[in-house]
């Protein structure tokens, strides 16, 4: 499918950990015209590396790319691994950096816990984390756990792990040349809104757009506006 589309306007989309490609439903629909979404499967991936050259061996010559947190990590690298392939990024809810030891014991409890059966619980726990409690969408927690609850315990640990071992992005920052939109929520966690930050920082020229009363998950959490800076990026971006 992927090969029909025109370079110029073909947009991969790159789900986060426990996310499915419905947590960009509004934003697919929203571009298009002109654009068209594009999403590849990299569900079997064990690594950020492996995620994005999956991406990479399927995507078009040239396209744009939106990625939200573990996305976003794939994405960073897809900018590290091919810079010249990528005419717009749009980096949601993410970081430049390493995992921190803090949050490596935090996923190890996790994957320990799935182990010994204590799915549903922790499954609260994430999306309470994840949704502000002053989100203007009230589906978006709904609409998170159903996603949540899709994942089975082997595409969690996968996942998990996987963010774990995550590149170190922080120098190759400065590499980056492409358009880049930064989105997140205020409410998000101080890691997260540190590293959109930083990045913005580091990349001559960027954009960035810190949404209100939202969380970890702007796409679902305040659609309209995320569905409409990504729109307006892309249309700048891609002349």
């Amino acid at each position: 499918m992927s090969s029909i589309i025109n370079s110029n306007e073909a947009v991969v989309f790159i789900p986060g950990a426990l996310c499915s490609n419905e947590i960009f439903a509004e934003q697919v629909a929203g571009i298009n015209p002109p654009f068209k979404a594009i999403f590849i499967d990299n569900m079997q991936s064990k690594t950020i590396t492996e995620m994005a050259k999956t991406l990479l061996a399927h995507a078009p010559s040239r396209f744009a790319v939106v990625g939200i947190s573990m996305g976003g990590y794939v994405a960073l690298e897809v900018l590290r691994l091919a810079p010249d392939r990528v005419w717009g990024g749009v980096l949601i809810s993410t970081s430049p950096r390493a995992e921190m030891p803090s949050q490596s014991e935090e996923r190890k409890l996790w994957i320990e816990r799935i182990e010994s059966g204590q799915y549903e619980g922790l499954v609260d726990e994430i999306v309470d984390a994840c949704v502000s409690n002053k989100s203007a969408s009230s589906d978006a927690r709904r609409c998170f756990r159903q996603m949540v609850n899709i994942h089975l315990a082997d595409s969690f640990g996968r996942q998990m792990t996987a963010c774990a071992t995550r590149p170190d992005f922080q120098e190759s920052l400065k590499d980056i040349r492409c358009p880049v939109l930064l989105i997140v929520g205020n409410d998000d966690s101080e890691f997260f809104r540190n590293g959109v930050q930083e990045i913005s920082e580091s990349v001559i020229g960027s954009e960035m757009l810190i949404l209100p009363n939202c969380g970890h998950l702007p796409p679902i959490e305040n659609p309209s506006s995320t569905t409409k800076a990504i729109k307006q990026f892309l249309l700048k971006a891609s002349k």
